[in-house]
């Protein structure tokens, strides 16, 4: 993989760490896709969930997960959310919707971003540090759609525009996300699908490579003050599947404790380890909602999110 990132930058710059290679250029666990960071978790929340959120998608953070659930929104919400990703690297984004006569629209923007590294050329030597980053930006819109008498399904889509940029060197591409959510009728459960990051290919320099194509479905329970929710993730070019489960529980109002787990790639994952696992909370005041969520990576580390939200 670092033979690869040598290439794409034109022999300039090696960056020193592989897993900053996997989070900053065309590598990933896989040959044949790019832009990993399309694949990272928003939200506290979700992620709090075990990533099981496609049948869930109650919040403004549907966005990133399924936009058909961008339709449940009531009232105009923003979230933010920051993290100290793995290798010193900073996830932050944040995210608007807004209801409306036709419909939810909504935008989010994503920015992960690497620090100063080093730098060496052809020869080892040690040249000028440079930066790297990624950035989705995206728009979305959310409509209900009415199917008979008390039963109807949330339709979305998402337009997204992406960069990745190294040094002087950047990647631009688009990519569109669909999804739709179901309420099943006088029963306590939704459905949920989402295909994300449909597009053509991205080219770094000369080197073309596929977006991380998911598709996602979803199941969700929700009683009283019991959330159940549970995913399966295709990584279409990847040929991986993932199995995800969550549970949130609110023993007040105020507060929402969670648990859950996401099936892990052997690659960052061992038998020793707890790598899938995760747990966060939630503090609701005065219209405002506080999350905080956490999960360990393995060999990659712990990573910590945490996020704010407010309806108006």
């Amino acid at each position: 993989m670092l033979s690869k990132m040598k290439s794409a930058c034109g022999g300039r710059k090696v960056i020193v760490s592989l897993f900053t290679c996997l989070l900053f250029t065309t590598c990933s666990f896989s040959e044949n896709t790019g832009a990993s960071f399309l694949k990272i978790g928003i939200g506290a929340r979700p992620v709090g969930l075990g990533s099981a959120f496609t049948a869930i998608a109650n919040d403004v953070t549907a966005i990133n997960w399924n936009p058909g659930g961008l339709s449940q929104l009531t009232q105009r919400q923003i979230s933010a959310m920051h993290s100290q990703w793995v290798v010193d690297s900073n996830l932050d984004y944040i995210g608007f919707a807004s209801p409306l006569k036709s419909g939810v629209f909504g935008g989010s923007v994503i920015v992960l971003s690497q620090g100063e590294m080093e730098g060496r050329d052809e020869n080892r030597q040690q040249t000028a540090s440079f930066g790297a980053s990624d950035m989705a930006v995206t728009f979305s819109f959310s409509k209900n759609l009415l199917l008979s008498n008390k039963r109807f399904i949330g339709l979305g889509a998402n337009l997204k525009i992406i960069q990745q940029k190294i040094e002087s060197e950047q990647a631009t591409g688009v990519a569109v996300d669909l999804g739709a959510l179901y309420h099943f009728p006088a029963l306590p459960f939704t459905a949920g699908l989402s295909i994300q990051n449909l597009g053509p290919q991205m080219k770094f320099i000369s080197e073309g490579y596929n977006l991380p194509l998911t598709v996602a479905t979803g199941l969700g329970y929700n009683i009283g003050g019991v959330t159940i929710a549970l995913d399966l993730k295709q990584q279409v070019y990847e040929n991986q599947t993932i199995v995800s489960i969550g549970t949130e529980f609110l023993p007040i109002n105020t507060l929402a404790l969670r648990a859950g787990y996401l099936s892990t790639n052997p690659v960052i994952s061992s038998a020793n380890d707890v790598s899938g696992l995760g747990a966060g909370f939630g503090v609701k005041l005065f219209g405002t909602q506080t999350d905080y969520s956490f999960v360990p990576y393995g060999v990659l580390g712990n990573t910590h999110r945490v996020s704010f939200s407010a309806k108006f």
